[in-house]
């Protein structure tokens, strides 16, 4: 793999340093999902498709920077994905962007219940057993050979304890990249929280990787919560890690990319002039590489027949994946990965937090003035006993549509039995209407007694105003 650089995830917060005539920038790369849209467009009981922005996308190609594409929504550890063809705009992608590689995680996110194919709205970590890689390399060979670059699979962050029947991280990822024949995307903070939290030692897992493999290394900052080290893309590269990298990127014969991640929300907390440090400490690092580089195959395997899926590993994932969503496991909790071994685990409620906070997002960005009016009208502790009530009794969506759908049915539904809240009814008629015409092309007349101008201009301000003007209008709320 031709060394690239350093470089950042794209995000707009960040656009203007993409702009910028900078030396150390020398690498996007961008997670395509960010910029994509779910819709049903058959309705609700069809088969959902992904929109791509692609002006966005048209934008971010004429930046100057070498492109790699880092597909975030639909892992490849996993028995089951989340419906529809996400292949052919991931591939336009990585066309659009003439991108050198692409990557997607090895964990899973989707379940198979007894209501269907479920969203668990994280990334968990796969069965690690021999199943599991057989599982793994038929997931990468059929990713693979829909894409017109060469994959990698990124290492990804397990907050579990080791299990003494699974094989050790390490091998676990060897045996995956050799047998996909494959490259590796080796995110360096995902296993320095894995070794801090419990899991395998950093050097005892490189000491199993084939590193001839290793094409893009991941730095971020992290957190602690609950006693656990995370993976939260929080702020600034931590001292330590950057020692890890300085010992570790000697020895990575084909390194392409070195990819620092921060989420959006962070940004200002760290300020650009953070950015610009954090760019500035991993060029330092780029320079301490080897000059002599192995080549490594750059053409995707060709995809294998589906196997039948291995109980064990079924088991696994849906056991996992109610534990985490805060759900009944049924009948999976006799076995000894159920609420006997795997209930047990601490990270198990470290997990339902995370996931519970990202819904929680999700459902306050796009239902925004409904829940301004909750929070007004109900208080904090209220509003989150109602949202932990819907939790426990629905899957997540990862897309941001999906959620506030689900979301606004289970609020409709219980408006009569909750304490009276000055026009959240009409509001949050508003807001579910323009998400279902987002998501099912759905067209909504709303009706208004009041002007909703007024209102929606209190709610800026955070507050819910008391005297509205009377004025009697209708909306049409039409698909884009």
């Amino acid at each position: 793999m031709r060394p690239l650089g350093v470089g950042l995830v794209y995000l707009t917060e960040l656009d203007s340093l993409f702009r910028e005539s900078n030396p150390n920038l020398a690498v996007l790369e961008i997670e395509p999902e960010t910029f994509w849209e779910k819709i049903y467009p058959q309705g609700p009981s069809g088969t959902p498709a992904y929109l791509s922005d692609l002006e966005a996308i048209s934008r971010i190609a004429t930046l100057p920077q070498k492109k790699i594409v880092h597909s975030v929504g639909f892992p490849i550890g996993g028995t089951e994905c989340y419906g529809g063809d996400y292949v052919t705009p991931l591939a336009a992608a990585v066309n659009a962007l003439n991108a050198e590689w692409v990557s997607e995680h090895l964990s899973f996110n989707t379940v198979s219940t007894t209501e269907g194919v479920e969203q668990i709205g994280f990334l968990l970590p796969p069965r690690q057993t021999r199943e599991g890689i057989d599982l793994a390399v038929r997931n990468i060979r059929r990713l693979a050979a829909g894409m017109p670059a060469p994959f990698a699979f990124e290492t990804g962050v397990n907050y579990l304890k080791p299990r003494p029947d699974e094989l050790s991280d390490g091998a676990f990822f060897a045996e995956i990249a050799k047998a996909a024949d494959c490259g590796i995307l080796l995110d360096l903070h995902n296993l320095w929280a894995n070794e801090r939290n419990g899991r395998q030692s950093l050097e005892a897992l490189l000491d199993e990787l084939p590193l001839d493999r290793v094409w893009e290394v991941h730095l971020a900052g992290g957190t602690v919560l609950d006693g656990y080290y995370l993976d939260a893309h929080s702020g600034a590269i931590a001292p330590e890690l950057l020692d890890v990298a300085a010992r570790v990127l000697p020895r990575l014969p084909n390194l392409g990319a070195l990819i620092f991640e921060i989420l959006p929300g962070y940004v200002p907390r760290l300020g650009l002039a953070g950015v610009r440090r954090q760019l500035d400490l991993m060029n330092e690092l780029w320079q301490l590489q080897r000059n002599e580089r192995i080549v490594v195959p750059l053409r995707n395997a060709p995809a294998t027949a589906v196997a039948p899926l291995c109980e064990d590993i079924l088991h696994w994932e849906r056991t996992l994946g109610a534990l985490a969503v805060g759900h009944s496991p049924g009948n999976a909790s006799s076995s000894p990965l159920g609420s006997g071994e795997l209930h047990k685990d601490p990270a198990i409620a470290l997990l339902g937090k995370l996931i519970g906070e990202f819904r929680s997002g999700r459902i306050a960005r796009a239902l925004r003035f409904t829940t301004i009016l909750m929070l007004a009208s109900w208080g904090l502790e209220r509003v989150h006993r109602l949202l932990h009530e819907y939790e426990a009794q629905s899957y997540p969506d990862i897309f941001t549509s999906g959620e506030a759908d689900r979301f606004a049915c289970f609020l409709g539904e219980r408006l009569d039995r909750l304490p009276p809240a000055l026009y959240l009814r009409d509001v949050l008629r508003f807001e579910h209407a323009l998400v279902r015409a987002a998501l099912y092309g759905e067209r909504t007349t709303v009706e208004w007694e009041i002007d909703p101008t007024e209102l929606f201009d209190g709610l800026e301000q955070g507050c819910v105003p008391q005297i509205v003007t009377k004025k009697r209008l209708a909306m049409e709320i039409v698909p884009q």
